[in-house]
């Protein structure tokens, strides 16, 4: 695989070294203008990142639709798929076809680890580049794991396709491992002055301000250190206050907020829900309820009206339900997001750092402040992020909306949650955590990794059950899918050693019912 990469890498700048030289090789081979060799190891390095990059939000329109919209941004409660795609199953009614359940593994397995044995080659595993690659690549196997379970990890090396695969736990003590290690040597290249201005032209999320990659990376380790709260509190506890005390600290403003340029000509969202078939999404009923009924000024932002009814206001769908050719049809005429031609892909939002440290305090954490003011200054950045006004937000006592369905009065609903934006220092702990989930939620949008992920730990932010649950494993309405079933790719390449971990790690169930090791609360 990596033999095979850095050719297909090569060649194409080569390509572009060459062009026009045929009759004058030997004129243009001695030319003083062509790349030296260490400028070509520079050029290989910068792909290898920008190939990592790919994998952090995805970029290209048919990986966004099959990874990043049909399961981050449905299962997270912000958009509803409505096109039926011939109805062979689909993630939204739980019941997603064994073709589509391995996309996302066989996708990025390959985008986090093949570029990451090649960087590794080139840098032999030391400077900034290589602490920066460590970082990402921590961060694609976090993604990986909140949607397989346990996976490959620590024995990959890029030479064999069948590798052992690492328990939950200790999947988690290696990404910790190596996110510290990765955080360590970032903050000291930075803190000593040196020169990395040379990657500034493959960094697609900050343009090689690495301080700011610092700040991300420790923010990181907070959300890795909350997913694992309920198993592990004390190590929990532990990382995260390293991550809040570390120096540069997490992300804590608008300009440190994690955005990636990269697609292939146009935000993919925009082109499935614009371009394909008249839109092949809308937005979820859980937005239109929860923002409709806070009054919140971002659902301006978040959304447009459709056509259906004129002056309801912003109506969306019902996740799950069974779409056939005629409603799918019907359903377009409902609101859609507000998402652009050319918006950058969330990665992770400011306001996201201090739920996480609302999240900490309300356990008792040292997170810099009080749950209180953590939350409300999270509520604050994410109206700054945003470009709406906060104004009395905070000391609003609405509750989400019922939700009407102009179309089919039998998919009403009424709101499945009673918190209110203001913060009551009064109410239980789950209540008041209830409260930050539900914000950080709303900061998030579209990109549900996180949300699924808090739903699956915690329960919150509660979402209106699917209309149609097609599953036949297990999964339950009101749960909803557990984790992702392992990918007929890797069966058919390293099937003994998905078996074991499946037997091991999985209790013998490789199904979207299948609890992950952090996520058996709710």
């Amino acid at each position: 695989m990596k033999k095979i990469f850095k050719f297909i890498a090569a060649s194409c700048l080569m390509a572009s070294v060459l062009a026009g030289c045929t009759g004058k090789f030997e004129e243009y081979n001695k030319s003083p203008f062509d790349p030296t060799a260490e400028q070509m190891g520079d050029a290989l390095l910068g792909q290898y990142l920008q190939n990592m990059q790919q994998m952090l939000v995805q970029g290209q329109q048919n990986n966004s639709q099959m990874i990043d919209q049909m399961i981050s941004s449905e299962y997270g409660g912000y958009i509803a798929c409505i096109n039926p795609w011939g109805n062979g199953g689909n993630f939204y009614t739980l019941n997603p076809r064994m073709g589509w359940v391995g996309y996302p593994f066989d996708t990025m397995f390959p985008q986090i680890f093949t570029p990451f044995v090649n960087i590794v080659e080139i840098t032999k595993a030391q400077g900034p580049a290589y602490a920066w690659a460590r970082i990402m690549k921590v961060y694609g196997a976090y993604l990986l794991n909140g949607m397989y379970g346990p996976i490959a990890y620590t024995k990959v090396d890029g030479q064999e396709l069948a590798v052992e695969y690492d328990s939950e736990e200790a999947l988690f003590d290696a990404l910790f491992a190596d996110l510290n290690a990765g955080i360590t040597d970032l903050t000291a290249a930075v803190l000593s002055g040196e020169d990395m201005s040379s990657l500034a032209n493959f960094d697609y999320v900050y343009g090689a301000d690495f301080t700011k990659w610092v700040k991300f990376a420790n923010t990181l380790k907070l959300r890795m250190a909350m997913r694992i709260s309920n198993v592990k509190p004390t190590e929990a506890q532990q990382y995260a206050e390293e991550a809040v005390n570390a120096p540069f600290g997490v992300v804590t403003s608008k300009g440190e907020a994690a955005w990636s340029t990269f697609n292939d000509g146009m935000n993919p969202y925009y082109r499935a829900e614009v371009t394909w078939n008249g839109g092949e999404f809308r937005l979820s009923a859980n937005v239109s309820s929860y923002l409709g009924g806070y009054n919140d000024p971002r659902l301006a932002v978040y959304a447009k009206a459709g056509s259906y009814e004129e002056g309801m206001g912003i109506v969306g769908v019902r996740n799950g339900y069974n779409h056939s050719s005629g409603t799918f049809s019907t359903y377009q005429s409902f609101s859609s997001t507000a998402i652009k031609e050319n918006d950058p892909l969330l990665v992770m939002s400011a306001a996201e750092s201090y739920f996480l440290r609302a999240e900490g305090a309300l356990k008792g954490w040292n997170m810099g402040g009080s749950a209180k003011d953590l939350y409300e200054q999270g509520v604050a950045v994410s109206m700054e992020e945003r470009g709406v006004s906060l104004g009395d937000y905070l000391s609003s006592e609405a509750v989400p909306a019922d939700y009407t369905d102009p179309y089919n009065s039998s998919r009403n609903a009424t709101a499945v949650s009673s918190v209110t934006p203001k913060y009551d220092e009064s109410a239980s702990n789950a209540e008041n955590l209830e409260r930050i989930l539900v914000q950080k939620w709303i900061a998030s949008f579209p990109n549900g990794w996180e949300p699924w992920g808090d739903y699956r730990r915690t329960g919150y932010p509660k979402m209106f059950p699917v209309v149609n649950n097609l599953n036949t494993d297990g999964v339950s309405s009101d749960r909803g899918m557990r984790r992702i079933p392992y990918s007929e790719k890797e069966y058919n390449t390293n099937e003994a050693n998905v078996r074991a971990a499946v037997a091991s790690y999985l209790g013998g169930q490789d199904t979207g019912a299948t609890d992950l090791w952090w996520a058996k609360k709710n």
